[in-house]
């Protein structure tokens, strides 16, 4: 294992050292905006901020680093998130902080792409799955410890805006000190949204609530639990117990996805986050503080896992070449839908209070539910054989997806339609006329192992 990471060390460092400013910095906002009195919408507004700038960060940082390379572009990328705290720190005004977290979205976009295109080019085949751990692993750990500096520091004054931007800082440099060759940028890849959801509904409506549902949850828990009597350090527990417990649980619930069906396994996950934001909205504070941390570990476990298990099922349905596709595309609805949960919960919460913040995630979670067992209904499941292996793939940027196992080159099982026709056109007309009805079964470029295997 360490041959195998020791070309990709620095990038790891990089990640962790980034890694544990953004989780420290995610948890001091929402903390310190509070304690100025700002608003709950404005709040919300800050957080939609950040996930739309990650949208666009996605769909521009592409060509900066083809124009300047990866490294220079981690460098410019770093400089600039680096401000963003130190302005926070200047300036106490909601608007100059939604427009930081604007440009703190941006920013991340870029360091995400930059490391995570690298990974990429540093592995093979054969390698790629284990890098890919690794990251999500480091991305995990020091994230999660990140936001533990809330209880460690006093909030008062500029101390952990100033520590983030030490931490942004210091990231630099790993990157400019490898020896490593950059690799060449990536490529773009075009968002094709109606032909991902005509692949899979099921897929693209799971990954849009989840991410409403999670957005709202990053955004406004650290203040419903401080609304609940929670300390900094109870906030910052509160949020990552349940960032812990949804990654402990995406590799078994992965593997349960694997044998029992991608849509069982999303129905199951939101009706039980569905019922754990109810009991936090009913009970809050009044049922204790074992009760609430109880209900977040629920939570996280049953609700951050839902986008892997909505992104493995929509690989299941097509080739291994349209794998990046429909990735980047269930990315950005997901961060669509993130941008748009803390801005719909902060207007709830705003008139009528913060256990309204689950009531929110609840329907979320509930609609899941509805359309996942609508599609179940519509569409039969692919037989277990058929399915891709689960992989936890991180919600960061499309440059990951190309890590994923899944996509590595090799035999096709599930070939496009083109190829498919001109290869059945010579086994004739019975042949043809079989791929025609799978087609009309399924999208006629999104036909499933199952169907192809038979034909």
């Amino acid at each position: 294992m360490q041959g195998i990471l020791r070309p990709v060390t620095a990038l790891l460092l990089a990640t962790a050292i980034v890694m544990a400013g953004h989780g420290l910095l995610v948890m001091v906002l929402p903390l310190k905006a509070t304690g100025a009195n700002f608003s709950s919408i404005e709040v919300g507004l800050m957080g939609s901020g950040y996930f739309l700038g990650l949208v666009g960060g996605c769909l521009l940082t592409p060509g900066i680093i083809g124009r300047v390379g990866h490294i220079r572009a981690f460098t410019a990328f770093t400089a600039t998130v680096t401000i963003v705290p130190l302005a926070h720190g200047l300036v106490l005004d909601s608007v100059t902080w939604t427009l930081l977290r604007i440009l703190q979205g941006l920013c991340c976009a870029g360091l995400w792409l930059v490391i995570e295109s690298w990974l990429n080019a540093a592995s093979d085949v054969t390698t790629r799955g284990r890098v890919l751990g690794a990251y999500a692993l480091v991305q995990l750990t020091m994230q999660t410890a990140g936001m533990q500096l809330v209880g460690l520091l006093t909030l008062d004054g500029n101390v952990l805006f100033i520590i983030v931007a030490i931490l942004f800082s210091l990231s630099t440099l790993p990157i400019a000190l490898t020896g490593a060759i950059a690799p060449v940028p990536p490529k773009r890849n075009p968002l094709r949204l109606g032909w991902l959801f005509k692949i899979s509904p099921a897929a693209t409506m799971a990954a849009m609530l989840t991410g409403f549902a999670t957005g709202s949850f990053w955004i406004l828990a650290p203040l419903y639990a401080q609304n609940a009597g929670l300390s900094s350090a109870g906030s910052a527990a509160f949020v990552a117990a349940a960032l812990l417990a949804g990654a402990l649980a995406q590799w078994p619930l992965g593997s349960l996805s694997d044998r029992a069906g991608r849509r069982f396994v999303i129905s199951v996950c939101a009706t039980v986050a569905m019922f754990a934001s109810f009991a936090l909205a009913l009970y809050g504070a009044a049922g204790g503080l074992d009760l609430i941390f109880a209900c977040s570990v629920i939570f996280g476990a049953a609700s951050f896992p839902i986008y892997t298990i909505a992104l493995a099922h929509a690989n299941d349905l097509v080739s291994k070449k349209r794998a990046i596709a429909v990735s980047s595309g269930l990315l950005f609805v997901y961060s669509i839908g993130a941008a748009t949960g803390p801005l719909v919960a902060s207007f709830i919460v705003e008139r009528a209070g913060f256990d309204t913040l689950f009531v929110t995630i609840a329907v979320a979670s509930g609609l899941i539910v509805v359309t996942t067992m609508i599609r179940v209904q519509i569409r039969p499941k692919i037989p277990t054989r058929y399915r891709e292996d689960f992989v936890l793939v991180p919600r960061t940027t499309p440059a990951a997806f190309a890590l994923d196992p899944r996509t590595a080159d090799g035999p096709v099982i599930g070939a496009d339609p083109p190829p498919l026709a001109k290869r059945t056109t010579q086994a004739g007309p019975e042949v043809i006329e079989r791929c025609n009805e799978f087609t009309a079964i399924l999208s006629d470029e999104a036909l499933s192992r199952d169907e192809l295997e038979s034909a």
